[in-house]
Order: structure tokens, then C-alpha cells, then sequence
């Protein structure tokens, strides 16, 4: 007589739907972690200056994206995407006047004007790149 061991019953296994749903709900989880660790970076970076919003990220992203290399200022007015054309000139103006941005003459024209980073803005905003890259590798 055969002796019958109690075995628990075996679980179905996941099904390729389930494992799929439940790996992007990781890795969601894993980037908005990362999302949150930039937005914290980038408050603490620009909060007292009253530089923090969405806006500014945005200018300021672009003209690092672009390394050394000035804009033109009419050109810096259409990074800032979202508001209006007035509030865009508000805002490279006071990135101006706080000497987060620099305006050069443009060489190739004298009656315009080019926008940089300044280096004030570059360490700041390296600082932020740094801090949230380190949080973005850990979702890879």
C-alpha cells in the first residue's frame, strides 16, 4: 500500500498577463521614485530663489542641453513653453537680473542679444542632474 504524502496544493502559476502587469507596476513605481528624487533635487536647488517651477526647469534644461552654445534672446522666450509670450520675456528677464542666465551681444548682430548659462546657474543645476541621476540608475 502506497503511502500519500499531503502535499499543498500547487498554485497555478502567474499567468505571462500577470507577470507583465505586476513587472511595469515595478518599474513605474521604481521611475516616479526617481521622478520625485528630481523634483525634490530641483527644489532644493532653486526654492529660496524662487526659481523651483516648472517653467524655469524647463528654460533651464534646454540651454544645458545646448552646452556652451548661446540662444538667441527672442529664441529663450520660446523655451519657456506653457505660458505666454509676455510671461516667457518675464521670466528669462528675471533669470537675467538673479544672474542665473547671461546675456551676450550676438556677434552676428548687433541689435539682438544672446542667452547663456551663467556659471552660478551650470553648478546649481549640475548639482541637480547629479542628484537625480544617481536616483534614475537605480530604476534601470
Amino acid at each position: 500500500m502506497a503511502m500519500r504524502l499531503n502535499k499543498a496544493p500547487r498554485s497555478k502559476p502567474e499567468s505571462a498577463a500577470v507577470q507583465l502587469a505586476s513587472r511595469q507596476k515595478k518599474t513605474r513605481t521604481r521611475f516616479l521614485l526617481a521622478l520625485r528624487e528630481l523634483d525634490d533635487a530641483w527644489v532644493a536647488a532653486f526654492h529660496e530663489t524662487g526659481f523651483s517651477d516648472v517653467y524655469f526647469s524647463r528654460l533651464f534644461t534646454e540651454l544645458w542641453l545646448r552646452g556652451d552654445a548661446a540662444v538667441a534672446k527672442t529664441d529663450a522666450y520660446e523655451l519657456v513653453t506653457g505660458v505666454s509670450p509676455q510671461t516667457a520675456m518675464k521670466y528669462v528677464r528675471r533669470a537675467i537680473e538673479e544672474g542665473y542666465l547671461e546675456e551676450v551681444a550676438n556677434p552676428a548682430d548687433g541689435r539682438s542679444h544672446l542667452i547663456r548659462m551663467s556659471p552660478l546657474l551650470r553648478e546649481r543645476f549640475e548639482h541637480v542632474i547629479d542628484r537625480a541621476s544617481k536616483a534614475f540608475e537605480r530604476v534601470g
